[in-house]
C-alpha cells in the first residue's frame, strides 16, 4: 500500500565548507554502529511539505552515511488526507470537531499501509513522520501479534504544547506503543504521554537546496516585489511561509 519516492544521491563531503570537516567526521563515527541498517521514513507526501522537504536530503544522506534508507509515503483517498489535515489543526488547539467517522476513516488507512509493511517489513529501524503515519505500529502489532517488526520512532513535526483534548486522546495510544518520539522542543513534550523516551531535535534546513543556496540579483527581486504591488523603496517585514493559522501572521501585524 505504501509508495517508495526515489531521491538523487547526496554526498556528506558537498556539505564541507558549511559545517567543515570535522563535524562530518563525527557523524561518520556516529553512524558507524548502524552501518547496512535497514530504516524506513514513512511520511504522508513526497512534495510541497516541509517533512517531505527534510526527508528529501535527509534520507540521501543517510545512504551516504552506510545506512540502507528508504523513503515510502502512506497511500489514501482525499477522505483520509482531509481527516488528517483536521487532526493536525485540532492537535495544535485549534477547535474542530473529531467525530465516529474521521476516527474510522483513520484507521481504515492506517490499516491498509500496516498491512503492506507486514508482508514488506523486516526494517531494523522505523520512523513514522506525525499523525498520519501514527497509527502504523499499533494496528501492525494488533495483526501480527509481537512478531519482530523492529524498533519504532514518532517523529512530531507539530506543536503539542495545548493540543485539543479529543484529538491527543485518540491520538495517544496509538504513539505510546514506539520506542521513542522525536519533538521540535522539549517544550513540546505532552506531559501524559508513556512509554516511548522522549527526544528533542530542532528541524533544520539543507544549505545546498535551491531556494536557501541560491542568490537572487537585484534585478529579479525587484520584479518579484513590483509584481505584487510591493513598493522595493520602502521598508518592510518579510515573513516566510505558507498562508497556515499557525504561522503567526497576527504576531506579524502586532509586530508591524
Amino acid at each position: 500500500m505504501t509508495e517508495r519516492v526515489i531521491t538523487d544521491k547526496r554526498s556528506l563531503s558537498d556539505y564541507t565548507e558549511v559545517v567543515g570537516e570535522e563535524c562530518l567526521d563525527e557523524l561518520r563515527v556516529l553512524a558507524e554502529p548502524f552501518n547496512k541498517a535497514k530504516v524506513l521514513h514513512i511520511n504522508a507526501t513526497a512534495a510541497g511539505g516541509g517533512v517531505a522537504e527534510i526527508l528529501k536530503s535527509f534520507v540521501p544522506l543517510m545512504c551516504d552515511l552506510g545506512i540502507n534508507a528508504e523513503w515510502h509515503i502512506l497511500r489514501g483517498a482525499d477522505e483520509f488526507y482531509e481527516v488528517t489535515k483536521t487532526m493536525h489543526n485540532g492537535l495544535q488547539g485549534m477547535q474542530v470537531p473529531l467525530t465516529p467517522d474521521m476516527k474510522k476513516i483513520w484507521v481504515e488507512y492506517n490499516s491498509l499501509n500496516a498491512d503492506f509493511l507486514s508482508t514488506n517489513g523486516d526494517y531494523d529501524f522505523v520512523v513514522a513522520h506525525d499523525p498520519q503515519a501514527a497509527g502504523l505500529l499499533k494496528l501492525l502489532r494488533d495483526s501480527n501479534g509481537h512478531r519482530n517488526i523492529g524498533s519504532w520512532i514518532w517523529r512530531c513535526h507539530i506543536d503539542l504544547t495545548a493540543p485539543q483534548p479529543d484529538f491527543w486522546e485518540f491520538l495517544r495510544p496509538y504513539v505510546e506503543v514506539h520506542d521513542a518520539a522525536i519533538f521540535s522542543k522539549s517544550e513540546y513534550f505532552p506531559e501524559d504521554l508513556c512509554g516511548p523516551q522522549c527526544f528533542d531535535i530542532p528541524p533544520a534546513i539543507d544549505p545546498l537546496s535551491v531556494k536557501n543556496h541560491l542568490l537572487l540579483d537585484d534585478s529579479e527581486v525587484h520584479n518579484i516585489l513590483t509584481s505584487y504591488g510591493v513598493d522595493p523603496e520602502r521598508p518592510f517585514i518579510f515573513k516566510v511561509s505558507r498562508f497556515d493559522p499557525w504561522k503567526d501572521f497576527c504576531g506579524v501585524i502586532d509586530v508591524y
